[in-house]
């Protein structure tokens, strides 16, 4: 049974932050059903696991190393106020130019729930790409990964100068603004780009030149916006033929 050293404990809690995730090309995985997620995934390699004595190991592959933790280390290690009894430690993916012809583009997402929360809309939907701008929150924030419960790890996430990418595609590119065609006279192609931008700015000027259709949902009431996330749900419910 391996036990953590002081440096690699630290190493641990270096990566709550952006900073040491990038440096070390790992992001912590907490809790058993997340944990068990991310081991059936074909997207996730797993650097490690690291455990408490109340969970059962014996559900590991022999191949991923195990370390046990004291309470007290796995509070350290923990982003949570109450930790459970397991951690994934997994390695950040290698950067992959999309390729698929239903692609979800995130143009300066700065909320790490929000993020998740539109992760697992595209997961529902069957959006398997997701491609963000470099701008965008960290998807690999631990609010993020907890919001994403697990879609994170059934989807192909990128981040990419927005408008480089969007410059050479051939699909059809759609951007949700607040002025545009009514989401409910659009007929949607089954191919195709949705762009959705900040919470507070919208797309970005540089990225709106490169929208093929300005698209918008009704508004019956006074509300000024949408939650980002919020609108994500409707614009996927309508590309799926819902």
């Amino acid at each position: 049974m391996q036990r953590l050293t002081k440096n690699q404990l630290h190493d641990l809690k270096s990566l709550h932050h952006k900073k040491g995730r990038e440096e070390q090309g790992r992001y912590l995985v907490e809790g058993n059903k997340m944990v068990e997620e991310a081991l059936d995934s074909s997207f996730v390699e797993i650097d490690c696991v690291l455990h408490t004595e109340s969970f059962d190991a014996s559900t590991i592959s022999s191949s991923i190393p195990l370390f046990h933790v004291s309470p007290t280390e796995m509070q350290r290690i923990s982003t949570l106020k109450s930790p459970q009894e397991v951690i994934a430690v997994c390695r950040i993916p290698a950067f992959k130019s999309p390729k698929g012809n239903r692609i979800l583009c995130l143009d300066g997402i700065q909320d790490p729930g929000n993020l998740g929360s539109m992760l697992r809309i595209a997961d529902w939907f069957g959006i398997s790409e997701v491609v963000l701008s470099k701008g965008s929150v960290d998807c690999y924030n631990p609010k993020t990964v907890q919001a994403s419960m697990g879609s994170i790890f059934r989807t192909s996430v990128q981040y990419t100068e927005l408008e480089v990418f969007l410059k050479q595609t051939n699909l059809p590119i759609y951007g949700a603004v607040l002025e545009g065609a009514s989401i409910q006279d659009l007929v949607w192609p089954p191919e195709g780009i949705l762009v959705i931008g900040s919470e507070s700015t919208g797309i970005s000027p540089s990225v709106m030149p490169l929208l093929h259709n300005r698209i918008t949902i009704p508004r019956f009431g006074n509300a000024e916006s949408l939650n980002a996330a919020i609108a994500c749900g409707i614009l996927c419910a309508k590309w799926s033929g819902i």
